[in-house]
């Protein structure tokens, strides 16, 4: 079966114009990745969830959520950080805020 040339010419014109158009979407998307990527830098980190106290008088240490009321001043903590204070090191929870419960941690 034969084609006409030129229908085959109107055909390649096309395609490569879409091709065009694809190369340029493709370095608008670039740019707007650069542009989100930055803006994310500038954001500040998101707060911790989760702190220490250090022992204070008759108080043991303790881990807490971060925004326990109850703490006084504290060390931020990871949620892996915390895990572990509660369940190797051993170091109690806040009766509380129970960071143990929020990081389901059983008795």
């Amino acid at each position: 079966m034969s084609r006409d040339p030129r229908i085959r010419l109107e055909q390649l014109r096309f395609l490569y114009n879409i091709q065009l158009h694809l190369r340029q979407t493709e370095h608008w998307i670039r740019v707007a990745e650069e542009r989100v990527a930055e803006a994310a830098s500038r954001e500040p980190p998101p707060p911790p969830q989760w702190g220490y106290s250090h022992a204070r008088g008759d108080k043991p240490p303790t881990v807490h959520a971060w925004d326990c009321g109850m703490s006084g001043p504290k060390k931020p903590l990871t949620r892996e950080q915390a895990l572990r204070a509660l369940t190797i090191d051993q170091i109690p929870p806040c009766v509380y805020c129970t960071p143990d419960r929020d990081l389901g941690v059983l008795e």
